[in-house]
């Protein structure tokens, strides 16, 4: 039953297939012994962008059951973010083991194409979060912040602070994540198109300076603070005295920047702009160390990603009135300034999201197939 409802969910229009489907559908008896089974799968299980993922899920899990729709949230991934081939795994594991459904952050856009056209070819419906697929057909939402627009967020306001403190001719250093992570090549994407001065696609709320001069948008941080400390060192220490701020594009590049920066008394000094939250970051955004940062919202990502899934094996259509898969989960600049509204901290404090309230979509039923 279980097979055949995954079969339904996912399109398929045998006739007697459909009719029976039906049936169990309108007969509300279409879910699996013991409710669904949603693995999460984060990009790694370390950073806290994550947890807030993993919590957000839970969430959607309990309103869920709270509406009689039963089932349990599996929370498995690859302990580093460098590990691809260990997320493919997972994910492969997984679908043999008859989960329900599949809550992915993808690691690398290309190589996590593979197992998700697996996990379709077996009925295992996907919803991609954080980071996008190169192959987008058979999935069924993608989830994530507006990365791109995040990164022009980050350059407009990095160039703000700098405008006001009499800098006309910025001089910038683009630290960048890896290879083949699609979140935060396209926040490098955005920062670097708002400081082309030839780009007249999007308009900006501040006039552009005059001149911008790029010390350096070759060097990669990696996939932890420690291999981000490694790559900022020499950077910093041979362009001290030549550059006027850095954009780290995501927690852990941002942290060892920031860890470089505070070592060499540079902090202050060097502006940093981040992207993401911890709470070493926003502390750091507090005491000035840190001009600011784009954060995004995990806990929501979490939890309407797991919501939109179980809604679609319950036989929703959930695409009903989008032409489009994406759904943005938003991109928020925290500043001195609201570092701690609640705004804020609903996005990655425990305490705070247990009391945020949450308002999920509500999706049409499915047409199925035969007009049944």
């Amino acid at each position: 039953m279980t097979r055949l409802f995954r079969w339904l969910a996912c399109g398929h229009s045998l006739a007697v297939a459909v009719a029976i489907g039906t049936c169990l559908l309108l007969a509300g008896c279409g879910r699996p012994p013991g409710g669904y089974e949603i693995v999460v799968i984060p990009k790694g299980m370390t950073h806290e962008h994550w947890q807030s993922v993993h919590r957000g899920a839970l969430r959607a899990a309990d309103d869920l059951a709270a509406e009689g729709i039963t089932g349990r949230i599996l929370w498995d991934g690859p302990l580093r973010e460098r590990d691809a081939l260990e997320q493919v795994r997972i994910v492969d594991r997984r679908v043999a083991t008859g989960v329900s459904g599949v809550v992915l952050a993808p690691q690398h856009s290309r190589i996590m194409s593979a197992p998700v056209k697996r996990a379709w070819e077996e009925h295992v419906p996907v919803v991609v979060i954080d980071s996008g697929l190169a192959d987008r057909d058979r999935i069924v939402k993608y989830v994530a912040t507006d990365n791109y627009h995040g990164g022009w967020m980050a350059a407009e306001h990095l160039w703000k602070v700098l405008h006001d403190a009499g800098i006309t001719e910025p001089r910038l250093v683009l630290l960048r994540y890896q290879v083949g992570s699609e979140s935060t090549e396209q926040r490098e994407q955005g920062f670097l198109d708002y400081f082309d001065l030839s780009n007249h696609n999007r308009p900006r709320n501040f006039p552009p300076p005059t001149k911008v001069i790029w010390k350096s948008t070759d060097q990669y941080a990696g996939a932890t603070r420690d291999s981000a400390s490694r790559a900022a060192a020499p950077l910093v220490q041979k362009l001290a005295g030549e550059i006027d701020a850095i954009f780290a594009p995501n927690e852990s590049s941002a942290s060892g920047t920031l860890d470089v920066l505070r070592s060499q008394q540079l902090n202050q000094k060097i502006r940093l702009m981040a992207f993401d939250s911890s709470k070493p970051l926003l502390q750091a955004i507090e005491e000035g160390d840190v001009i600011g940062s784009i954060i995004q919202d995990p806990y929501w990502m979490g939890y309407l990603s797991t919501w939109t899934l179980v809604r679609y094996l319950e036989g929703d259509d959930v695409d009903a009135g989008r032409k489009e898969l994406d759904v943005s989960t938003g991109e928020y600049l925290v500043t001195k300034e609201n570092v701690r509204s609640t705004s804020t901290l609903e996005k990655f404090d425990p305490e705070v999201q247990r009391l945020r309230k949450m308002n999920p979509p509500r999706f049409p039923r499915r047409v199925v197939a035969g007009g049944l």
